[in-house]
């Protein structure tokens, strides 16, 4: 009883009582405070700076939890502080994350020195009950092997096919809500509705099914577990480890939700995976392919010398597929509605576009624009990605220092601690962006021709750099284009007043609460 009183007490917070109750349960967390602590090398030329008021035994704990609610905008004030300097950061229970700050040191991390930045096993290790040994938990052979599979789905034409009739499909859907939502004058939940129709988008690409659940009044089960699942992995990160894999192993608090929710998602997911394996060879070709199928179909690498092919591989394939997916179409959306709202004149800017490259949509002929025609809307382009530079979907990714090393810069990492890329802060940092950096200004990507300008992946890291470049990229803009550009055609979309919106303590970068607008039918 009084551990799960402790631990229902974590469970209500985050840091500073995890590392209170770690403290109380494990007395060795103690020793993990001199581990990896290390001292500056001498083979560094280029000091790391660290935060005043830094303290013996708790380091930057304090400062820390005391920022926790605002934990990325702290990260912006520090790094423009230090203007491009290395700074580490150190909490109880962590090695220290050193904030690298320059173009250079992130084409190293993200390219020419790859291998010795791997996630680590301590990431894999919180990630692997829910994304298992996906891409995105993976390090090294295991990676490897998942991204030459993710390579030869995302060349397929087939998945490319499926991904924009779908995406155009539910975006029918959504807008026939909004319809009745204007006619109603009622206001809607962008959150809620974008998180609706990306799962259910991505359910009927991964699986091929429909959850039915855009306009239902109760959420899915599987989105539910999805979101529930998420938040449980949160924690993970907010804790030292024994904590966490205290309360796994006694199945109580956060873990014992954890359990539950992974549960929901393993039974829907390997009940359709069993399905289809089931049916490979009898699937009519009229059948429209999901991710599931078009992998069966291109199977050869993944079998075995029978043929058979590993569920489990496919399963974790498959939700990384949609945790990725989901999020990045979601919150991408959302917060291009709230940058929206401190500039209207972009959304006029946007119309006055689609007006000149798809007059079908302008006069209502189509709702939905092709493919080829927001490949066109340049301006379109531009919001997005200003959009996506100042609310990345991962807004910050800690990569392991596998071997010592010294950055061409003269930075020494240390083996053990962390390198940080808080591509949330490197996007609003002042040496890289200039001064406006953390204005919203979809201008910066047009160049003098008109065109898109080109940046760099390593100063635009919105979709990750090197070897773990995203692979729908550009897919996901163009996915992006469709429904911003069906919607902003139709409506206009207003935030409603007295609403303080931030984002959330997630692993990916989502807008806290709600975020409620009105619709008018233009």
């Amino acid at each position: 009883m009084a551990l799960q009183f402790l631990f229902d007490a974590v469970d209500q917070t985050t840091l500073p009582a995890a590392a209170t109750v770690g403290i109380v349960l494990v007395p060795v967390v103690l020793a993990l405070l001199f581990l990896g602590k290390g001292k500056q090398s001498p083979q560094g030329t280029r000091k790391i700076q660290r935060l005043p008021g830094c303290m013996p035994i708790l380091d930057d704990t304090l400062a820390f939890a005391k920022n926790l609610h605002r934990v990325h905008d702290w990260f912006v004030e520090l790094m423009n502080e230090y203007k491009g300097e290395p700074f580490a950061v150190k909490w109880l229970g962590n090695p220290p994350r050193v904030f690298l700050c320059t173009v250079e040191a992130y084409e190293e991390v993200l390219k020419t020195k790859f291998e010795n930045f791997p996630k680590g096993p301590r990431i894999r290790d919180n990630l692997r009950d829910v994304l298992g040994g996906g891409i995105f938990a993976s390090d090294h052979a295991q990676w490897a092997h998942q991204r030459k599979t993710s390579v030869n789905l995302f060349t397929a034409r087939a998945l490319r096919e499926t991904m924009s009739e779908t995406m155009r499909k539910y975006t029918r859907v959504l807008l026939n809500i909004f319809d009745r939502k204007s006619e109603n004058g009622t206001s809607i939940d962008l959150v809620k509705i974008f998180s609706r129709f990306t799962i259910e988008a991505f359910a009927e690409i991964g699986f091929g099914i429909e959850m039915k659940c855009l306009d239902a009044e109760e959420e899915h089960p599987l989105q539910r577990a999805f979101d529930s699942a998420q938040r449980m992995i949160v924690l993970r990160f907010q804790r030292p480890p024994v904590v966490w894999k205290l309360q796994r192993f006694l199945n109580i608090g956060a873990e014992k939700q954890l359990k539950e929710d992974i549960k929901v998602v393993d039974e829907t997911v390997f009940g359709i995976i069993s399905k289809s394996l089931a049916n490979r060879h009898t699937r009519k070709a009229t059948e429209t392919p999901n991710l599931v199928s078009i992998f069966l179909d291109r199977a050869q690498d993944a079998a075995d010398e029978d043929g058979n092919v590993d569920p489990t591989f496919l399963r974790d394939m498959v939700v990384n597929f949609i945790f990725a997916g989901r999020d990045t179409t979601s919150q991408s959306m959302s917060w291009f509605f709230l940058n929206l709202s401190k500039r209207p004149d972009v959304a006029q800017k946007i119309r006055e576009e689609i007006a000149a490259v798809a007059p079908e949509l302008a006069s209502g002929k189509i709702s939905v624009p092709t493919m080829e025609q927001v490949q066109q809307m340049t301006f379109l382009e531009a919001a997005i990605k200003e959009s996506l530079r100042l609310y990345p979907v991962v807004p910050a990714s800690p990569k392991l220092v596998e071997e010592d090393i010294v950055l061409s810069d003269g930075t020494f990492l240390r083996k053990g601690w962390f390198a940080m890329l808080s591509s949330y802060a490197y996007s609003r940092a002042k040496h890289i962006w200039g001064e406006d950096a953390g204005e919203f200004k979809p201008e910066r990507w047009i160049d003098e021709n008109g065109k898109i300008r080109n940046e760099s992946a390593f100063k635009f890291v919105t979709f990750n750099a090197g070897p773990r470049i995203c692979l729908g990229m550009n897919l996901a803009l163009l996915k992006l284009k469709i429904v911003l550009a069906s919607l902003l055609n139709r409506y206009q979309i207003d935030l409603l007043p007295g609403q303080n919106n931030t984002y959330a303590n997630a692993l990916t970068l989502a807008v806290k609460g709600e975020l409620n607008v009105s619709v008018k039918k233009l």
